[in-house]
């Protein structure tokens, strides 16, 4: 948003911790956030301490009251949750749309308190819609100030230094790591000054790895079929089904999405996908043969529901890997009957965990740039 974050601190749910550090904080900055301790528990202490460290009491609210009511409509409210109607005398209530805890923003001399409640999906949503709004009005802030952009399969510290070649007199910019991408933000100048910058980023890397605005792969790739009117099948082996997962996370994914085979084994890789031992023994399970013949056999599974096929095969480790193909060794095709499979090699670092997330978003931006 353009405001300088000047300190993040966790914190344990202990009274004394939790007041001077939000008494320091509050004596530092004029806008002070607080996620968590919005729950109906006993160590919930968020609305206590704020109450506390701006002088005032808590209220009961009794519209919060009946809400929670509401939201509990056909089961049994826990008189615990009654806890969560009470908020610091003339706080804003920040409303949750998604979870039982609502927020709350507390005014004191030197500036705003914002409560939000812990558990991600509610923060994100309350944020977004609730706390945003007030902020922009508030502080006057111009968002149009702020070009993002957003990495894929770049190193933070590659990143960083074509960060700074591109960067023209005055940028600014801060990078956020998640776990399927990098996303960045640019700052200062005018935005013919940003966007030429973010132009600089996208032509040393590519178009593939290096997008404008905050983007997110499986986003990209679900928007391009449906786009297209395609339906997807999955042949996944050292993914083990995480391409189909992150489709099926999102609302509408049948539209999109035939299913997926997890063909790990090189047995079922012949078995089910009819991969030829002769290949699996020649080429090996990771090499561009396998993988076509993977697209090949997943649209034969399908029998006509989808229109286009995508296969992983890599070496995850820690084991397995080999002086030919070491640990991070990954082949991807995507194909369709209309046209021939498109097949890459990609070394991934890291631990198995990060070897599997980049295979992921490569197949998923895969897809995109095979309908483009």
């Amino acid at each position: 948003m353009g405001i300088p974050v000047r300190k993040i601190s966790l914190i344990p749910d202990e009274r004394g911790d939790f007041l001077s550090e939000l008494a320091a904080m509050m004596r530092q900055s004029a806008l002070v956030i607080v996620t968590g301790g919005l729950g109906p528990t006993s160590d919930d202490l968020t609305r206590e301490i704020v109450a506390e460290a701006v002088g005032t009491e808590l209220e009961f609210r009794p519209e919060l009251w009946d809400e929670l009511q509401r939201r509990f409509a056909g089961r049994k409210i826990a008189e615990a949750n009654r806890r969560q109607a009470f908020i610091p005398r003339g706080s804003c209530v920040l409303a949750n749309i998604v979870g039982t805890a609502p927020g709350f923003m507390t005014d004191h001399d030197g500036g705003s308190i914002v409560a939000l409640p812990g558990p991600p999906r509610e923060l994100t949503a309350m944020v977004e819609k609730s706390l945003l709004p007030v902020l922009k009005q508030r502080l006057g802030l111009r968002m149009e100030d702020v070009t993002r952009g957003t990495a894929f399969l770049i190193p933070e510290s590659e990143l960083e230094e074509a960060l700074a070649a591109a960067a023209f007199d005055g940028a600014q910019w801060g990078t956020r790591v998640e776990g399927y991408r990098i996303a960045f933000a640019l700052r200062g100048g005018s935005d013919g000054d940003r966007n030429a910058m973010l132009q600089r980023l996208a032509d040393h890397f590519d178009p593939f790895r290096l997008r404008p605005g905050e983007v997110d792969p499986v986003e990209l790739a679900f928007a391009r079929l449906k786009q297209r009117s395609q339906v997807l099948v999955a042949a996944e082996s050292c993914t083990g089904g995480l391409v189909a997962k992150l489709l099926t996370d999102l609302a509408g994914s049948s539209e999109v999405l035939w299913g997926g085979i997890v063909a790990y084994s090189n047995e079922a890789k012949r078995r089910v996908l009819g991969v030829s031992e002769a290949v699996l023994q020649s080429e090996g399970a990771v090499s561009r043969t396998t993988v076509e013949a993977m697209v090949d056999g997943a649209l034969e599974t399908a029998e006509g529901g989808a229109s286009i096929a995508v296969a992983v095969s890599g070496v995850a480790g820690p084991g397995g890997g080999t002086e030919d193909k070491p640990v991070g060794t990954v082949w991807i095709a995507v194909g369709s009957p209309e046209r021939p499979a498109h097949a890459r090699l990609f070394r991934f670092f890291g631990s198995r965990e990060i070897i599997r997330r980049r295979c992921a978003v490569a197949a998923l931006l895969m897809i995109e740039d095979y309908l483009t």
